[in-house]
């Protein structure tokens, strides 16, 4: 698909402006004046704000992070955090009470992933899981990350953390012995409603279940790729109440069920999720989500509304989605069309929309609502998307529930029809 310079700088501007009708400030003020005390580079635990952190510097992590209530903490770029397994397993996190702005760049981006250790140990089996991720509860303000690279996250979840008590904010809270997320934002009903969440031109892979959930706070993420998401489900977003945002211009690669999924559900304010999806690449995603009817692309649910339009879906298990029966979305502030489709064989293109009383994968599009004449579908092969560095043809459609990194935790296996 081509877009023209003209074309993509408008929609750029669309993207930034997304949210604002009601531009937030920032949730906690800085600190300019304030002398922090510094801690060694290696070895880092505790309170984040209390450590010195130096562009281009990597930190072994050996313990929980923090950032406290009311403090808000840079992270310059080219820093590096690297996780240890702790020596009972433990997957440690980055619990964020306060505001945490990832400064990275396209030269320099901030990493967090494993240690070399735990890269290289039995429990790197390509699913994440090396460390915990990272967690904004109830009271926190707010989250930016731009230019980061999230690797191998979602490790189980502990006692005392915040995705283990009421900080959680209630919904998608955790037990422990759970999977967790890698990135986690919550904004009750009942608590403050300032702050954001905005991820852009970053890298999330590697994950056990959702990438990110959102429950809560204004939303922006684009430029994005998401890669690996999910052990036998999850989504690459999946977002609930109260965290009404755009979405667009972002790459999910082998999701587990869908890249994007909005409904109006748990703890956050009702009745305002309009989350935008457009411009966004869906690849080779929803096949390890063996349930009938579970998506594979894009989906609104349970009240959840906004537009969709120009997502390019390409050898995935369904195209956008609109839930039918109890749980459907808010179908008359819904808005969407040209969409691509692509499936290499019938099995996919038969199923871009799902039809049929019988079928219990059967959405609102094709049946009480009409597929939009401006989409473009076709018979298998047909409307190749034409990627610079990915034939889309060898997608192995035998093969699609295997999708995953190979044994030596680098690299995919040649199911996946892409090499790295």
């Amino acid at each position: 698909m081509k877009i023209s310079k003209k074309i993509y700088l408008l929609l750029l501007l669309l993207v930034l402006a997304g949210c604002g009708k009601n531009a937030p400030e920032p949730a906690n003020p800085t600190n300019p004046d304030e002398e922090i005390p510094t801690n060694p580079v290696a070895g880092i635990s505790g309170d984040l704000s209390a450590v010195t952190l130096t562009a281009g510097t990597t930190y072994t992590v050996t313990g929980d992070l923090n950032v406290p209530e009311g403090r808000d903490v840079p992270i310059p770029a080219g820093v590096t955090f690297e996780f240890n397994i702790g020596p009972r397993n433990e997957a440690w996190v980055i619990d964020v009470h306060g505001s945490l702005y990832v400064k990275g760049t396209a030269a320099d981006p901030v990493v967090f992933t494993g240690s070399a250790s735990a890269l290289a140990s039995d429990r790197n089996d390509g699913y994440g899981g090396l460390w915990g991720g990272i967690h904004a509860g109830r009271k926190a303000g707010d989250l930016v990350l731009e230019y980061a690279e999230v690797l191998h996250a979602e490790g189980i979840a502990r006692e005392g953390t915040i995705m283990t008590t009421p900080e959680s904010g209630g919904s998608g809270r955790l037990g422990a012995g759970d999977r967790g997320y890698a990135l986690w934002y919550c904004r009750p009903a009942d608590s403050r409603q300032d702050g954001v969440f905005i991820l852009l031109n970053s890298h999330i892979a590697y994950t056990l279940d959702d990438a990110i959930r959102t429950n809560g706070g204004k939303t922006l993420m684009a430029h994005n790729v998401f890669e690996v998401v999910g052990l036998n489900g999850g989504e690459g977003v999946n977002i609930k109440a109260g965290a009404p945002g755009d979405y667009a211009f972002n790459l999910f690669y082998n999701i587990a069920t869908n890249g994007l999924k909005s409904a109006d559900t748990q703890a956050g304010e009702r009745g305002i999720l309009e989350t935008n999806f457009y411009n966004n690449t869906i690849v080779n995603s929803g096949y390890r989500r063996a349930e009938a009817a579970r998506g594979g692309s894009l989906n609104y649910e349970s009240d959840a509304y906004g537009k969709a339009y120009n997502n390019l879906i390409v050898n995935s298990r369904y195209g956008l989605r609109l839930t039918s029966g109890e749980a459907k979305p808010r179908v008359a502030s819904l808005s969407f069309g040209y969409n691509w489709h692509y499936g290499t064989v019938t099995d996919i293109t038969e199923n871009f929309y799902p039809t049929g009383a019988n079928n219990p994968s059967n959405g609102l599009i094709g049946s009480e609502l009409p597929i939009p004449t401006t989409d473009v579908i076709g018979a298998p092969g047909a409307n190749d998307p034409l990627f610079v560095n990915y034939n889309v043809s060898t997608f192995a459609w035998a093969q699609r529930a295997k999708c995953k990194r190979n044994s030596s935790g680098f690299g995919f296996s040649s199911t996946c029809g892409i090499a790295r």
